[in-house]
């Protein structure tokens, strides 16, 4: 008997993906939607609502969904589960990159295997900084915004954050953060971390002007959307010392060959897009379909 059709536009871990293949027939073909009994995207696109093309679908996992997608879904008695957990495990690597820029760990690991630790003293080119006592920005304090807070609490660290939306007292207060402006956590914080969603209003907002406002040798941390900064001036601050080290999850030309200037650089950190990849996260949304095959 032929396995069902699960419509997959998501990586996954790879023994989540022998879990699926197991019970499924596993396609990204778009074509192939119409035949698909269950899904695993990111989002669940609006224009799928009372398609032809999802006609089959009894069971959709996703980590975001509209609320006109999710009433579609519910009125023709789709299974949909919303991947919560990703928030998480976004926050956590977005912590991993922070420590492996701040403690040079990349090129500390490189220059181990190459041999150098044999007569040479590789304390002194790879001594790196504390996290307490030291200040925190977060500039988007939404789902992983609040998420990376919690787990920064045991650092002894200065937090501050900005949003679109302040958190109430009480929130702030729980979290041991407090608001400022922009301004300010450019000028105050020695780790900058950007977890805003890329619109018309955040795309370019950290730009030349911003960065003459932070504070020399900031460790930058990006794992929102590459758009959010301007490349050129990026390049600048890297290149003249106000960014001291930086932790790259998002570019500005994904699955390419990245540039010499954060290619040859020891005090980047650069992961491929790797925030929500965990083999814990992808089972959430391998679990919600294998549980109604």
């Amino acid at each position: 008997m032929p396995k069902p059709i699960c419509y997959a536009e998501v990586s996954l871990h790879p023994l989540a993906w022998e879990q699926l293949k197991a019970h499924y027939e596993i396609t990204s073909d778009d074509s192939r939607l119409p035949e698909a009994s269950a899904a695993l995207v990111y989002s669940v696109p609006d224009h799928w609502a009372f398609s032809e093309s999802t006609s089959r679908l009894k069971a959709v996992a996703c980590h975001s969904c509209s609320s006109s997608a999710a009433a579609w879904m519910k009125e023709q008695g789709i299974a949909l589960t919303l991947a919560h957990s990703l928030w998480r495990t976004v926050a956590e690597h977005t912590l991993a990159l922070m420590m492996a820029a701040a403690r040079n760990i990349v090129p500390a690991d490189r220059a181990v295997r190459n041999g150098e630790w044999s007569g040479q003293d590789l304390k002194i080119p790879y001594s790196g900084w504390d996290f307490q006592q030291k200040t925190i920005g977060i500039w988007g304090m939404g789902k992983i915004g609040i998420e990376l807070a919690g787990l920064i609490s045991g650092f002894g660290m200065n937090r501050l954050y900005n949003d679109c939306r302040r958190l109430p007292a009480e929130q702030e207060q729980r979290l041991g953060i407090a608001y400022a402006s922009v301004e300010d956590m450019l000028a105050q914080a020695d780790y900058f971390c950007i977890l805003l969603p890329l619109n018309e209003q955040t795309r370019g907002a950290l730009g030349k002007e911003q960065f003459a406002r932070m504070k020399k040798g900031c460790i930058l941390i990006n794992t929102a959307r590459a758009g959010i900064i301007e490349e050129q001036a990026f390049q600048e601050a890297l290149e003249n010392g106000t960014i001291g080290a930086a932790g790259l999850d998002v570019f500005w030309r994904e699955n390419d060959v990245q540039p010499a200037y954060l290619a040859e650089r020891t005090n980047v950190v650069l992961t491929p897009h790797l925030g929500g990849s965990t083999y814990e996260c992808d089972m959430v949304l391998a679990n919600a379909v294998l549980e109604r095959k």
